[in-house]
């Protein structure tokens, strides 16, 4: 089958290595910051359950938006061939929220709503070549084949700046339940033949029951598609198994039903996904299915008995098969038939989405502690200082620079115009740190140690004492007159301050680089430290130094 999963994903330039260790991020481009590529999500299902935790990258503050609560809307009706037709379609995704996946889902939504980079510069290559064309005569028209270029360095830009990273740690029963759902799709995908029904009818009376050979009901059907894909703002080391249903497209992810249409994207629990299944007697007026079985005959234009009308010259007979259609529900909206060729398949898919559902669920969103040696060796999340997005306006800056100069040189035939683009913007020096992801220190302590902001390594030390040289600290220090003697040191990475000397001690906070601190105490390989005149811990020696 094609499912598998993977040990890293691609975004553009960035890379995605997940391991029990912890997750880490690698840049393909010299220069190119983490802050400036998608966010990571950590999803971990074992028997424990499903955990979320965002992880890695400039995701900023997401805004939970409230939304109200679904309302059903009246069924939409026409009428066809004396048949009054109801159309079976969900309502709005917007209204498929679930509250575990609620942040998430609207940064999803997020990415999927900004400008697509490549019709962007594309477009516009394209308008200016065609303006320089029109201004200067043919020659100007050339610059049209900047649109190519263009288009792949939007496609580039949007491969990252319009990606979120999924990555999935199944195990246990959590990957039992998922690969019972996906062997069971595999059954369903293995039929001959797979319908969308988009509206059904009962038929009233005796003439629309002869002119469509027996039925008692009537449906609109269309060829329909099961795959393994994901939505296109969406990287995962999970490839879905998706369903088209009309315009509309379900992603069955390990942890919740996601429901594409268009550029917007809704979440739908397993708990609150409804399947009822059922055998289907279908009168195939089309060509038989190779897997369907034929149970019974019936007549083109049969009598009242259910004999052929002999009135009609072309009355022939047609085969009655017997399909399985399965119905998803639920109550944010979801309302989609599908029937497949092969009758028995149905219960194996959703034994897994029951599966699945049974899962006890917690919603976390942390940053994982350090390791045991204090060391903390993880890629760096970025404080976002301001809001402007600087790589869209490096982008068009570029642009401008790369298509109006030569575009205007055509036009007015000189070389010695000056472009107008303005100054580049500054930049603004952003200073980052993460946590690496340490599971078994998040489960032994219940709860993440508050994050410490880093002190400006250029601040006037809090005491005016002489700095010792390193060896000093392998002795304590006294307090002497009731003032302390404090030593004046930086930490040298990021670093766990704990309540006792040793690592068996609960962690108080995690301090971040270049942070000073002033020792009060030397117990062995550990240093009793206040951090910021407000905490008092400690930490191991050889994480802190005399100099920044």
């Amino acid at each position: 089958m094609p499912f598998y999963i993977r040990k890293s994903v691609s975004a553009g330039p960035f890379r995605f290595n997940f391991s029990k260790g912890g997750v880490g991020v690698s840049v393909g481009i010299k220069g190119l910051r983490i802050g400036t590529g998608p966010r990571g999500h950590y999803i971990h299902a074992g028997r424990g359950g499903l955990y979320y935790r965002a992880t890695l990258g400039n995701a900023g503050r997401s805004r939970s938006s409230g939304v109200a609560p679904y309302k059903p809307s009246p069924d939409v009706t026409f009428d066809n061939s004396d048949v009054t037709m109801t159309e079976i379609e969900s309502g709005d995704v917007m209204y498929m929220q679930d509250e575990s996946f609620s942040e998430l889902l609207n940064e999803i939504n997020s990415k999927a709503g900004q400008t697509r980079m490549s019709a962007a510069l594309m477009w516009t290559a394209a308008g200016i070549g065609a303006f320089a064309g029109l201004a200067s005569g043919g020659p100007g028209l050339l610059l049209c084949a900047l649109a190519l270029p263009g288009w792949a360095i939007g496609k580039w830009l949007d491969s990252y700046r319009r990606t979120t990273v999924l990555y999935y740690d199944l195990e246990g029963d959590a990957e039992s339940a998922y690969n019972h759902l996906v062997q069971g799709f595999d059954g369903l995908n293995g039929c001959a033949a797979k319908w969308h029904i988009e509206a059904g009818g009962a038929v009233q009376n005796l003439t629309a029951w002869k002119r469509n050979a027996g039925a008692s009901h009537l449906v609109n059907r269309k060829a329909t598609t099961l795959a393994y894909s994901l939505p296109s703002v969406i990287k995962s080391n999970v490839t879905p198994p998706a369903l088209h249903v009309g315009k509309q497209i379900m992603f069955f992810m390990p942890d919740i039903v996601l429901v594409q249409d268009g550029g917007r994207v809704g979440a739908v629990n397993y708990v609150n996904l409804n399947i009822k299944w059922q055998d289907s007697r279908f009168v195939e007026t089309e060509r038989v299915p190779s897997d369907a079985k034929i149970v019974d005959y019936t007549w083109k234009h049969p009598n009242k008995s259910g004999g052929p009308d002999r009135r009609f010259k072309d009355n022939r007979q047609i085969p009655v098969c017997l399909y399985e259609a399965i119905h998803f529900t639920s109550n944010s909206g979801v309302n989609e038939l599908v029937e497949f060729s092969r009758i028995g398949v149905a219960d194996s898919f959703a034994n897994g989405c029951r599966k699945l559902a049974t899962l006890p669920r917690e919603r976390t969103i942390e940053r994982p502690s350090a390791p045991a040696n204090d060391v903390v060796e993880a890629a760096p999340i970025v404080e976002p200082v301001r809001k402007r997005n600087r790589l869209r306006t490096a982008a068009f800056t570029i642009l401008g620079l790369t298509l109006g100069l030569p575009a205007l040189a055509l036009v007015i035939g000189s070389g010695k115009q000056k472009s107008d683009t303005g100054l580049q913007p500054n930049l603004v020096l952003e200073t980052s740190g993460t946590l690496s992801a340490d599971t078994a220190a998040s489960s032994a302590q219940g709860a993440n140690p508050p994050l410490l902001q880093s002190t400006d390594a250029r601040a006037t030390p809090v005491s005016t004492s002489p700095i010792a040289t390193s060896h000093d600290l392998t002795r304590s220090e006294s307090i002497v007159g009731g003032e302390e003697e404090r030593t004046v040191r930086y930490t040298k990475t990021m670093v766990n301050l704990r309540e006792g000397p040793g690592t068996k001690f609960a962690v108080v906070a995690v301090i971040q680089k270049d942070t000073v601190v002033s020792v009060l105490e030397v117990k062995g390989g550990w240093s009793r430290v206040r951090v910021d005149e407000k905490k008092n811990g400690w930490m191991a020696n050889s994480t802190i130094s005399d100099r920044p």
